[in-house]
């Protein structure tokens, strides 16, 4: 049966609907953690909203000429007045570094509070926003904003998949019987010493954050919002309609998400641009390779022991590779002729060169990534945070090694560059992670976008949110159940023993005759 459909009503339709799916929205994004691969990833995914033609406000430290958007600058370094040492907080236990970056986001929100522009987005009654872009974790106190504004919450998180404080908000399940807690050395399988560890951390983290953590944010917040009917943050966390995490199952151990969270691993990355003309000419003459090596944009080389670089600089004068070391200074004492050093090289085109035979990184979510999209072979040297997990999750896929930085060695450096170098199955365990990794419906860019917009036609797309929000915790435990159940069982056990108490009695009383009685029988008869 043919259907007939009149072309001017279904040319107007078309036309709304094309018409509502581009109206730009005002989106607030708050993104004022100073640490710039958090913001790398953060840009791309404001460039393209911007392109699709959406309004944004963001506050962030960070600005470039040409931002297609309204800027609320904001300084709120990790430690006011002085250098944070990432070194030696790395060398911290993993709940004394989560409970320092708590502290160090309770100081951030706090100082940012006086910041000029955001007394504006506080106190103002012109401003309107449909969308609250925001990195959950480091700053909560500006949760705030989305019920001020009335506006739907994306949440980001830019470590991996994230922790059980990112997950649970969202509904989704995190069992600690085979998703190690953010900051532990653990992969998904785990000893039961350390799913012992694994759970009582994630207990003693989440119970900082409900009883320390998030009573000093909700003070802070009614202090200077002076709204009395602002929820707590926790709710409002727990309000958010979808979390962007910095993952994808092709690199990461699986686990169960719920709708309102979508894996975007690889947003930030562009397909690769040429190299400036003289790094070009340096990696196409690299006829045994290129080592490229890099600890990121927190830490600089030289903030390294001088023992330790010079571990690093022994091995790479005794190799037939060239090698690119970013390297803070002009000049490096006893430099080889194969080493070439800069503040700074463009990583992403760089690692998919040709040429380039191994990544040398303190494991940084993004730099991970990079490598991966370029299958490249990684020597990770962590110090601090989620990096050793990465470079775990890259030494279990076998495309990658871990050596310790307080461990370091010349013998264990060189045995490990060599062995990357020589064994060919780590490059090709990289290949094919990297086309895992690749094998994707779209770009992920595509995804965190297209994300992005459903939210906003759908007015926070409440109906993606698990049941499991709306229930107490002992209710999503099965507590209840479990109570229940053991009552049901005590109730059935406890009539059962009475039941036979009572048969029992009875059968007694009714075959104990009196000797008596016995005899007075006898004499009648």
């Amino acid at each position: 049966m043919k259907v007939h459909v009149q072309v001017p009503a279904l040319v107007s339709v078309m036309v709304w609907c094309c018409l509502h799916a581009v109206r730009g929205a005002n989106i607030l994004a708050v993104l004022p953690w100073e640490g710039r691969s958090h913001w790398i990833m953060h840009r791309e995914l404001l460039v393209e909203l911007a392109r699709r033609g959406h309004n944004l406000t963001v506050m962030t430290p960070f600005h470039e000429p040409g931002d297609p958007w309204e800027v609320i600058r904001t300084h709120a370094p990790f430690v006011e007045g002085g250098k944070f040492d990432f070194v030696e907080y790395g060398s911290l236990s993993p709940f004394t570094q989560q409970t320092v970056v708590s502290g160090i986001g309770t100081e951030v929100c706090r100082r940012l509070m006086d910041n000029p522009g955001v007394r504006d987005l506080i106190d103002s009654r012109q401003r309107t926003y449909d969308l609250l872009i925001m990195e959950g974790f480091f700053h909560d106190c500006f949760l705030a904003f989305s019920h001020k504004y009335r506006a739907p919450t994306v949440l980001t998180c830019t470590f991996g998949g994230g922790s059980s404080w990112d997950n649970h908000p969202m509904g989704n399940p995190y069992p600690l019987a085979y998703l190690p807690e953010a900051g532990l050395a653990y992969s998904s399988s785990m000893s039961l010493f350390q799913k012992t560890y694994n759970a009582l951390f994630s207990l003693a983290i989440n119970l900082h954050r409900v009883l320390v953590y998030f009573p000093v944010m909700d003070e802070m917040v009614r202090e200077h919002f002076g709204d009395p009917s602002m929820p707590p943050l926790a709710e409002l966390q727990s309000n958010a309609s979808l979390l962007l995490i910095n993952n994808h199952f092709s690199f990461d151990y699986p686990r169960p998400l719920a709708p309102n969270t979508v894996q975007v691993a690889g947003m930030h990355i562009r397909p690769p641009k040429a190299l400036p003309k003289d790094l070009q000419e340096f990696m196409d003459a690299a006829a045994e390779g290129v080592i490229y090596f890099s600890i990121g944009s927190n830490v600089k080389s030289t903030d390294l022991s001088e023992e330790v670089r010079a571990v690093f600089l022994k091995t790479f004068a005794r190799l037939r590779q060239k090698v690119l070391w970013k390297l803070e200074g002009d000049s490096l004492p006893n430099q080889p002729a194969n080493l070439r050093i800069s503040s700074w090289f463009p990583q992403s085109d760089l690692l998919a060169h040709r040429n380039m035979r191994l990544f040398i990184t303190h494991g940084g979510m993004m730099s991970v990534l990079e490598a991966l999209y370029a299958g490249v072979p990684l020597l990770g040297v962590p110090i601090f945070g989620d990096q050793v997990m990465n470079v775990l999750r890259a030494r279990d896929s076998g495309y990658g090694l871990l050596l310790h930085l307080r461990n370091i060695t010349q013998e264990s450096f060189d045995w490990a560059v060599n062995e990357l170098l020589t064994d060919p199955r780590y490059a090709e365990n990289a290949r094919k992670l990297s086309r895992l990794f690749h094998d994707r419906p779209e770009p992920p860019l595509e995804t965190a976008v297209r994300s992005v917009e459903y939210v906003l036609r759908h007015g926070g797309a409440r109906h993606t949110r698990p049941a499991a929000l709306h229930l107490g915790w002992h209710h999503y435990l099965l507590l209840d159940v479990a109570a229940f159940v053991l009552l049901s069982a005590l109730s059935a056990a406890a009539g059962a023993v009475l039941a036979v108490r009572f048969l029992v009695g009875t059968f007694f009383r009714k075959s104990a005759i009196p000797a008596s009685s016995k005899k007075k029988t006898a004499k009648k008869d």
